[in-house]
């Protein structure tokens, strides 16, 4: 108990911007595309994400430098910039999912077919930025705050799901062969495009780099490793068994009479719930998903402004005003992203699964310099991080290099077909 309610910090903030609203479409498209049958991807990304996020926190708790300062000092200030750009790609694509989430979630509480009118949408998600800027600004102790926050935010989505799942009943024998691993399931055409989604929200590696930042903010140092290495485990935990459950909840739900199409926005998902809440459901599922993104809203730009701002060499500390800039600059490129997609005829829950598929095509940069600094620190013999670490990330990069060719070929026609017409 003193692990669970002391401990936990840096790594249930990386779980909550994860758990956003692009993981619950995702891993409900899923499990309606595919019901059990890729239940082993989450099994195999939960072992790389463990592996990144520890390596992560490591890095953070016994390195001199913050992580891309590191780099940059190591390899040239061309190695920050890399990475620091990467990651602000990768978060500007979260955080437009995150913007057209907040419209998705509101949308059906005002009822059936219900469109938000261009002007009205484009009122709410520039409130919604100013005010979280206005909080990024004003908070003087902002991650003792944010760290609260999350772990409230969390804690009732995992209640929700959990509560929804026992009650759907899905199959347990269905779901242990789910487990063993089914390579087939990447041949669907179709659908392949869902799993890139699924890889790029669960295996998060901007969120596992970001993890190195988080425990230095802590205040963690060498004698807090195992701290770390702890809350890493902890954290990740949760964020895969949650999506494990949605998707559960989903396929024990929907698969295999409702094709993911079908399920365009969250007031069709939210049928997942209808054996649990009844009539209900929709309001349920669609505070659920506002929640979500609300939870990864400020964090997720927090990742991205605070590692390009350490990329160029300007400080990564939550109060450097240089970091507090660029997270504000992801906060607007998203919301304009998510204004030009809300404001055309695109399908709105397509849109969101492209984003998030993108996000991993960053991947292989962020993957490479951790590879670095921790084959290095190894090497130097410098409190070298475990063995089995090294092994998993290595592992991880040679997956995250496969997907992010694979996302590339499989969203191009998407994109097509988006500025095609009217979907």
């Amino acid at each position: 108990m003193k692990f669970s309610l002391r401990s936990i910090g840096p790594a249930i903030i990386v779980a909550a911007v994860v758990l956003g609203p692009g993981s619950i479409t995702t891993s409900t498209k899923v499990g309606a595309a595919y019901g059990y049958s890729a239940l082993w991807v989450l099994l195999l990304l939960l072992i790389l994400i463990i592996g990144a996020a520890s390596l992560a926190s490591w890095l953070g708790s016994t390195l001199d430098r913050p992580l891309c300062r590191e780099l940059s000092y190591r390899l040239g200030p061309w190695a920050g910039w890399v990475i620091g750009i990467a990651f602000f790609l990768i978060v500007a694509g979260f955080q437009s999912s995150n913007n057209m989430a907040v419209i998705a979630g509101i949308e059906p509480l005002l009822g059936e077919e219900v469109t938000l009118p261009p002007w009205v949408i484009i009122g709410i998600l520039v409130a919604i930025n100013a005010v979280i800027i206005a909080i990024l600004y004003r908070s003087g102790n902002l991650y003792q705050r944010i760290e609260r926050i999350m772990k409230v935010f969390v804690l009732l989505m995992v209640a929700a799901f959990l509560i929804n799942f026992l009650w759907a009943r899905p199959s347990i024998g269905d779901a242990f062969r789910g487990l063993a691993p089914r390579f087939d399931v990447f041949r669907d055409a179709e659908h392949s495009i869902l799993l890139m989604g699924l890889i790029g929200t669960t295996f998060s590696v901007a969120g596992a780099f970001y993890q190195g930042y988080l425990v230095r903010e802590r205040g963690w140092g060498p004698k807090e490793v195992k701290n770390g290495l702890a809350d890493s485990i902890f954290g990740m935990c949760v964020l895969v068994g949650v999506t494990s459950v949605v998707m559960m909840t989903s396929a024990a739900t929907f698969y295999p009479d409702i094709s993911p199409e079908e399920l365009s926005d969250a007031g069709k998902m939210s049928a997942q719930l209808k054996s649990t809440f009844g009539s209900l459901s929709s309001y349920i599922f669609c505070f659920g998903f506002l929640a979500g993104a609300f939870s990864s809203f400020l964090v997720n730009a927090m990742i991205g402004g605070h590692v390009f701002s350490d990329g160029l060499g300007l400080g990564s500390e939550l109060k450097n005003r240089s970091a507090l800039h660029a997270t504000t600059a992801a906060l607007i490129v998203g919301m304009i992203v998510g204004i030009l997609a809300l404001t055309t005829d695109f399908d709105r829950t397509t849109t969101i699964v492209i984003a998030q598929a993108s996000t991993v095509i960053g991947g292989p940069a962020v993957m490479a310099g951790l590879l670095f600094l921790g084959f290095r620190q190894r090497l130097k013999g410098n409190q070298p991080p475990p063995a089995w670490m090294l092994a998993v990330v290595s592992i991880g990069m040679l997956v995250s290099l496969a997907v992010a060719t694979r996302t590339a070929f499989s969203i191009a026609p998407k994109i097509a077909g988006l500025f095609s017409g009217p979907s």
